[in-house]
């Protein structure tokens, strides 16, 4: 197992859906909500840019924001030995924050739940009239990086933490992390990211849960 020393000038970047959470909040609503459009637009989304395939997808869900909400409370846990690599940062007081493809009306009830409340959360936002759903997105329309049009680009929020000297560790599992593993000092990566980095020859370190990390970073087991 490599060790880091956790000197300097250092901050942590995360993914939350699928790395934070213990399942993919967007694909739970895919899954609930499915009808032939969603099979169609699934069949279809390499043909489409991230912010497409969101606008499309959220004008067939149909639900309040008070189920949304609740149904990611009851749906959705935050992953194993994220609670201690947590308070391992606070403890150190390190630079953290949540970079997310996915939208604040999710991360923050969940980590509401868990009595988590002082994270920088960098994210999209949804907004409900009713039942029927669009997206706000955080950086709009703009071809900011290899992805395209992603509506919050996690390599902008990279840069903004590289313009402060800081050496940044990014932690994810999927698409959306693609643009910033390829540019961030030190990945960690499991899932479908694991699998872009090791055939495009990203280094990264793999990873299985937040107990993984919490040694490499830390040099510490979770309880």
């Amino acid at each position: 197992m490599i060790k880091l020393n956790v000197l300097g000038n250092i901050a942590i970047l995360v993914d939350f859906d699928g790395t934070i959470t213990s399942k993919d909040t967007n694909v739970l609503l895919v899954k609930r909500y499915m009808n032939d459009a969603i099979k169609h637009l699934l069949e279809i989304r390499d043909k489409l840019n991230y912010m497409e395939y969101l606008d499309l997808l959220f004008k067939e869900i149909k639900i309040s924001e008070k189920e949304y909400i609740n149904l990611i409370l009851e749906r959705v846990q935050i992953a194993e030995g994220f609670i201690d690599f947590y308070n391992n940062i606070k403890n150190n007081n390190i630079p953290f924050a949540i970079l997310s493809g996915g939208f604040d009306n999710a991360i923050i009830p969940l980590l509401g739940k868990y009595d988590i409340k002082d994270i920088n959360v960098y994210a999209n936002t949804l907004k409900f009239d009713g039942c029927n759903i669009t997206v706000n997105y955080f950086h709009g329309d703009v071809n900011c990086c290899d992805m395209g049009p992603c509506g919050n680009c996690k390599v902008k929020h990279f840069e903004k933490f590289k313009e402060d000297n800081y050496k940044v560790i990014f932690i994810g599992d999927g698409f959306t992390d693609r643009a910033i593993a390829e540019k961030a000092d030190i990945v960690f990566a499991k899932d479908g990211l694991l699998k872009y980095c090791s055939e495009n020859d990203i280094n990264c370190i793999e990873w299985t849960d937040f107990n993984d990390i919490n040694k490499v970073i830390f040099n510490t087991m979770s309880n």
